[in-house]
């Protein structure tokens, strides 16, 4: 019996640590397009300094 729990528990926290991978991995592509956006407002207002920073 405890070698069931163990395994269950086991199970668990593999399922959560993998779901918890692909949420991760999948935000990324989100994360790094508004990096860019973000780097390109920079440079936009770098290049035109009177427009001033939103």
């Amino acid at each position: 019996m405890l070698i069931m729990r163990k395994s269950q528990s086991f199970l668990d926290y593999a399922v959560l640590i993998a779901v918890i991978a692909v949420s991760l991995f999948a935000m990324s592509g989100y994360v790094l397009k508004s990096i860019n956006a973000r780097v390109a407002r920079v440079r936009a207002d770098l290049r035109h300094p009177l427009t001033g920073v939103r």
